[in-house]
């Protein structure tokens, strides 16, 4: 039999043993409940930060898609200053829109049957600091630059997934630059102790080469009832010259050659289409010694003949051709002055101008061709040569205006103090461009042989004109 005492240490142990169960369950109840509690307030605030992401993607798209707008006319109004060949476009905006159909059917889309829902919990902004938030962002931005040009542009699409094979291609690697090995840089040195380089002396030029050739046309029409009466004609001008000239200290020497040929349609000639207006070969050359200031003795001589054979009007009496007549003056014991300007202040102005004064010169004509009459040009009948002595001024101006306008003047006097022989000549070039131009001609010349026709108007003096247009290049 139990005692009293322990009777109720049993029933003490049986009550505790009782609570202790009852606590346990208690508590698991609890805890199991509290779990489920716990999961299913995470579950709400899942689907709460789910919604709100979707509509912050939608807002974030459409300032992402403007971005990327404003960033393509950025870029196309201020195109970068430099661009390298060797520059690798890592960003694939950038690069060939590829269409990919897998690609564009994972993209979201908001169509009128599936409308965006708003969330019943109100937006959380802790979705704004979601992690990774740059790298998000900026994938959103390519991907909705990319949905957009797919469905608005696709003309700028270009290539298909189906078009690469995915083989990459092997890159031959660089050689290495050889020259690399050959070179050092060296840091100790001396600055001091190297020497200055030499001091580059250019050649002096002593002879100088320019040359100027036109090939120009020039036409006038007159009806037949003109009230001034005249011919229409067709002109053709030819002109070649070439200067080379030398000088060195004291010493120099000037030479020119030059080729007039001038033709003209005559329809008043019935035996042939053109005549010839001017037909000269010129050579001139003078050497020339420092004397003192612009001043220089000197010696010339000058040459003149022509080409092409040339006839009175309607008729086959040759009036002249080559080496008939030939033209040969000599000047010596005379004087040059010589004077070369320019003008800073107006760019390409500037003046050059020579005269020759030869007190003894000797002029000498001769006629090779016997059909031509020789009279015309002074000599006696039964003679085909003829020697002149007298004197001679020679002088050449040319002014160049501007850089494009220059004015060509030359002017000859010869006297054998019984007749006289001279010959002013004046060109006007007007350039249109490097190989274009417009000349004016003008040519006064006077010649008192009393076997020349003498003009009623201006006596022994010869006029020449001529507008003309067409090739002109200088060098």
């Amino acid at each position: 039999m139990l005692t009293n005492v322990q009777e109720s240490i049993v029933i003490t142990k049986l009550i505790t043993n009782f609570a202790g169960l009852k606590i346990i369950k208690i508590m698991a109840f609890i805890k199991k409940k509290t779990i489920h509690a716990v999961l299913f307030f995470m579950f709400l605030f899942l689907i709460q930060s789910k919604l709100y992401s979707q509509v912050e993607y939608i807002n974030d798209s459409i300032i992402y898609h403007k971005q990327y707008i404003n960033l393509l006319i950025y870029h196309e109004q201020n195109p970068d200053p430099i661009k390298y060949r060797d520059t690798v476009i890592l960003n694939s905006q950038f690069l060939p829109i590829i269409f990919d159909v897998n690609r564009l059917m994972k993209s979201y889309r908001l169509i009128p049957e599936n409308p965006l829902q708003k969330p019943l919990i109100p937006q959380l902004s802790i979705s704004k600091y979601k992690l990774f938030s740059d790298y998000n962002d900026k994938y959103e931005l390519y991907r909705s630059s990319y949905n957009y040009l797919i469905k608005n542009n696709t003309k700028q699409i270009k290539y298909t997934t189906a078009d690469f094979t995915g083989v990459v291609e092997t890159i031959e690697p660089m050689r290495q630059n050889m020259l690399k090995s050959l070179f050092k840089i060296d840091y100790d040195f001396d600055n001091e102790k190297v020497g200055k380089p030499d001091r580059y002396q250019p050649k002096r030029r002593y002879w100088i080469y320019k040359g100027n050739h036109k090939i120009q046309l020039s036409q006038n029409y007159l009806s037949e009832n003109w009230y001034k009466g005249g011919m229409k004609n067709l002109n053709l001008l030819n002109r070649h010259d070439i200067t080379f000239n030398y000088n060195k200290n004291r010493f120099q020497s000037n030479n020119i050659v030059e080729w007039r040929l001038n033709l003209y349609t005559n329809p008043n000639d019935t035996l042939r289409m053109y005549r010839i207006g001017e037909d000269l070969v010129r050579t001139y050359s003078n050497v020339g010694f420092q004397a003192f200031d612009k001043w220089y003795y000197s010696v010339f001589i000058e040459m003149k003949t022509q080409v092409f054979k040339n006839f009175i009007e309607n008729s086959e009496k040759t009036i002249s051709s080559a080496l008939s007549p030939l033209y040969i003056n000599m000047g010596l014991l005379g004087m040059r002055y010589q004077i070369d300007k320019t003008y800073p202040k107006v760019k390409g102005k500037k003046i050059n101008f020579n005269m020759e004064i030869s007190p003894l010169s000797i002029e000498y004509i001769t006629v090779l061709n016997k059909d031509i009459d020789q009279t015309r040009f002074g000599i006696k009948k039964d003679e085909w040569h003829l020697t002149n002595i007298g004197s001679t001024v020679n002088s050449k101006l040319i002014f160049n205006i501007n850089r494009n306008v220059n004015l060509t003047s030359r002017f000859y006097y010869f006297t054998n103090y019984e007749k006289v022989t001279a010959e002013f000549e004046n060109t006007l070039n007007l350039p249109i461009n490097r190989y274009f131009s417009t000349s004016l001609f003008l040519f006064f010349r006077y010649d008192d042989n009393p076997k020349l026709k003498k003009d009623k108007n201006l006596g022994y003096f010869q006029l020449y004109e001529l507008l003309s247009f067409g090739f002109n290049y200088n060098w």
